[in-house]
């Protein structure tokens, strides 16, 4: 990675400290156990958190940390911002491609993920724990038919389809609302790190390094300051205070952008503000041409207007604001940029939103290559806004890249707010720290550099106090660990790249991933046969069910572990079953606990993966 300073900043090694033995309630008849078979294999539950006597100690084995997988879910389903899509993708406020971020059909999407990931942790701790009160049945079925149907939507993106599903999804945390509102937080026992990705880093923690002091070492072998002050949304005028304010609490680092339209204030702020230039570390970005605004041949031109509004004739870190989606106007760009670097103005040049594919083309026709780039990066989207198959953050450090990340503590551009999620508040009043600053704190830990934005001279202040604290490697891996509750679906693997499996969604997602006529355990049937009539069937009906809300109400008694063709003649033989579905292989553990028979249901099936279904009697509806 690029050389981190402040005392020789490295990737953190596993902390030493070691966990007292857990105390258990009196009387409460139970040891702490693992969840087996195709459950939260790697994830210990050991009751509630008050049960806990050593919560949260970075311990190289693992740790036990409090953890609110219930209320997340609630919080998650219950957004206000979510509810605009209840009813699917329209120009009520839910549109296929939000202009600004927010509410969206991709929003959708990735909360969904995130209450549901969350409603299944929650419904494996609370079964391991041995919670006297078990969630309505069928749960954990509807949990895995959604997931799947996301999964399914976000691969045949039918933007039509995402109003059934949420719909789906709405019913289904209506019904369960009660149970999830009456869940205390688990006590989990992390399991040993299986990996080394990803990377965490260790910063100053001892509350004397100021917050210019600590900094990387870029391949140029200029010093950036870790932690800089966002200038995003403070629009012209809107942006003096607030940088005057930023310098006095002893920022150094500036960070800004032709597009920010703001520029001149700040420049007015540096002067006034009377810190020497020298002192100051200034990024701004190119906005205009590469998205399209404006004609390369305006670059220099454009350059030469911001130095002066800023009130200097260089600055430290010059990028483009995107890469242009011409493969040929990004040589173009990077060429200029590449001349005013020559020429002294630009001491290091970058790039901003880029994923894999552009950073790999600047490097591939660079006389002088990138050495920063400025991506998103926050709990749910560590890197880039769309997961991809590489990790942007270790293909950078890779290449003597240093990252900054934006939008830490933002819902920006989806609507999940990091700051206001169940895990970061209760990590935050674990360790005696602000949400705000526990995201910050584990961005540094991950290796990333932060530009935190605030208005007001508490929050600003508040932002920078990041280097008297330390998060523990049990807290890094469970904030770690929320981008897979984003990201991931019903089936293996977990995403996104690179990230460690902390909550065991791999083997949660076992059941859904392996095929109809894969083997089974003991006790149930193989979903193949001799007999042409019961295959013609199996295919028919194979990857086909129904949304869990359309038919919770409807369900003729509990699920029997039948393969579908029994299924079949099953509701065929009950006068009052208008429809069946069945999931297989039959795995409890995996959410697929067998036949159901529905009373009353909607017309037709709806393509749900690793699921049999049928209308069986033409009164259904």
């Amino acid at each position: 990675p690029p050389e981190a300073g402040a005392g020789q900043v490295r990737p953190k090694p596993p902390l030493a400290r070691v966990c007292a033995p857990l105390a258990m309630t009196a009387g409460s008849g139970r040891a702490a156990s693992w969840a087996g078979g195709a459950g939260l294999r790697g994830l210990l539950v050991v009751g509630s958190a008050a049960q806990a006597s050593c919560q949260y100690q970075g311990v190289a084995s693992g740790g036990v940390i409090e953890t609110p997988f219930a209320a997340a879910a609630l919080w998650a389903a219950e957004l206000p911002d979510l509810r605009v899509c209840d009813q699917g993708v329209n120009d009520a406020g839910c549109p296929v491609r939000p202009e600004h971020g927010g509410a969206g059909f991709l929003s959708s999407v990735f909360t969904w993920r995130y209450a549901l990931n969350n409603l299944r942790a929650a419904l494996i701790a609370a079964a391991s724990a041995g919670a006297a009160d078990a969630a309505p049945q069928g749960t954990a079925e509807a949990v895995v038919q959604l997931l799947a149907a996301f999964d399914q939507l976000m691969q045949q993106p039918v933007v039509d389809a995402l109003g059934d599903i949420t719909q789906a999804c709405r019913g289904l945390f209506d019904s369960i609302r009660p149970w999830l509102a009456s869940q205390r937080p688990a006590a989990l026992q992390l399991p040993p790190r299986a990996s080394a990705t990803p990377v965490h880093w260790r910063w100053p923690s001892d509350g004397q390094t100021l917050v210019s002091q600590a900094h990387f070492t870029l391949r140029t072998g200029a010093r950036m300051p870790a932690i800089g002050f966002g200038t995003w949304r403070l629009w012209a005028k809107a942006a003096y205070q607030p940088v005057r304010w930023a310098l006095e609490a002893g920022y150094r680092h500036i960070d800004t952008a032709e597009g920010y339209a703001n520029e001149a204030e700040i420049g007015k702020a540096i002067r006034d503000s009377g810190v020497p230039r020298d002192q100051l570390f200034i990024a701004t970005k190119l906005s205009s041409v590469p998205k399209g605004l404006a004609d390369p041949a305006y670059t220099e031109q454009i350059f030469a207007m911001q130095l002066e509004q800023l009130g200097t004739d260089y600055v430290d870190v010059y990028m483009l604001h995107t890469p242009p989606q011409d493969p040929a106007q990004l040589r173009l760009l990077w060429s200029i940029m590449e001349t005013l670097y020559s020429q002294g103005r630009v001491r290091v040049l970058g790039i901003s939103n880029c994923d894999v594919n552009d950073l790999r083309e600047v490097l591939s026709v660079a006389k002088v290559p990138p050495a920063y780039i400025q991506n998103l990066f926050k709990v749910y989207k560590p890197g880039e806004q769309m997961a991809g198959s590489e990790d942007i953050v270790a293909v950078a450090h890779e290449n003597q890249i240093a990252v900054m990340g934006y939008s830490v503590q933002t819902e920006w551009p989806h609507v999940l707010p990091p700051l206001q999620d169940p895990h970061i508040r209760s990590l935050a009043a674990q360790v005696g720290r602000t949400p705000s600053q526990v995201l910050h704190r584990w961005a540094l830990q991950r290796g990333v550099g932060v530009i935190p934005k605030a208005s007001s001279r508490e929050r600003i202040v508040e932002n920078a106090r990041l280097l008297d604290f330390e998060l523990s490697e049990v807290a890094m891996r469970l904030i770690d660990g929320l981008a897979t509750l984003s990201e991931s679906g019903a089936t293996s693997p977990t995403k996104p790249v690179g990230q460690e499996d902390v909550f065991g969604l791999s083997a949660l997602s076992a059941g859904a991933s392996q095929p109809a006529a894969a083997a089974q355990p003991a006790g149930a049937q193989v979903q193949t046969s001799t007999d042409p009539a019961v295959n013609e069937l199996l295919s028919l009906t194979r990857d086909q069910g129904f949304p869990f809300a359309a038919v919770r109400d409807h369900l003729l008694g509990a699920a029997t572990n039948l393969p579908p063709a029994d299924c079949h003649l099953r509701c065929m033989a009950e006068p009052l079953c208008e429809a069946w579905e069945v999931c297989a292989p039959f795995d409890p553990q995996a959410g697929c606990e067998g036949c159901y028979l529905i009373g009353r249901a909607p017309p037709s099936t709806t393509v749900v993966q690793g699921w049999h279904a049928a209308v069986v009697r033409g009164t259904a509806r």
